[in-house]
């Protein structure tokens, strides 16, 4: 969904441009990005391509029946580090009620295996010739708010990335800002643009967690 932000009505003049007057923020109408001191557009995309990602993940979780995606936070320590399960592994389903994982490497097979029995999931994995089975018990309590707190983990993530995106609009502007001469209150201005689209995108990811939670519950 397209944001409209203040750069689309506005403009800032450089002092480096010679005779160039500043001009007010809601005075002129911006008519192009060449000298806007960050893309809005871009930012925003950035922000909702993560967020669909996340929402996507929700829309392919269901209770009670195998979905990988329960076990993307599963880590493997290996002898000098600590991976994710999905840089090790193929996960993927079997059948309505198990999954399976394929290790890349056969050797690490046991070592997948005890990860997901002891990653805190409820899960009873066993070895089937070069991959691991996992059986997916049918929905409990316990497990649905399991996978409800995994959920949170991935919103989690979601948030992590945005914030990112809006930490690296923030240090263009203040770069630009060094550059160019702008006025303070014009950064300010443009700081809150920022702030507004990285604001509604958390928002979103609030949204999205809550509903599913309900209607895991």
């Amino acid at each position: 969904m397209h944001f409209e932000t203040q750069w689309q009505r506005r403009a800032y003049g450089s002092k480096k441009k010679a005779g160039a007057k500043q001009l007010a923020a809601d005075e002129i109408e911006h008519e192009g990005l060449d000298d806007a001191p960050v893309d809005i557009d871009k930012t925003e995309k950035h922000m909702q391509t993560r967020v669909d990602r996340f929402a996507s993940e929700l829309q392919a979780t269901r209770v009670g029946r195998a979905n990988p995606a329960i076990l993307d936070h599963v880590r493997i320590k290996l002898k000098s580090s600590s991976v994710p399960l999905p840089e090790l592994a193929l996960v993927t389903v079997k059948d309505a009620q198990n999954l399976l994982v394929i290790p890349n490497d056969p050797e690490e097979r046991s070592v997948i295996e005890n990860a997901i029995r002891n990653a805190g999931l409820g899960l009873n994995p066993r070895t089937d010739k070069n991959a691991v089975v996992v059986p997916v018990p049918k929905s409990t309590k316990e497990s649905r708010e399991r996978l409800i707190k995994g959920l949170g983990l991935s919103a989690e993530q979601a948030r992590v990335h945005v914030r990112k995106v809006r930490q690296d609009a923030m240090k263009q502007l203040k770069n630009a800002a060094k550059s160019s001469g702008m006025d303070k209150s014009t950064l300010k201005s443009w700081e809150k643009d920022v702030q507004v689209v990285t604001d509604k995108h958390i928002d979103r990811i609030e949204q999205l967690l809550k509903a599913k939670s309900q209607e895991i519950r």
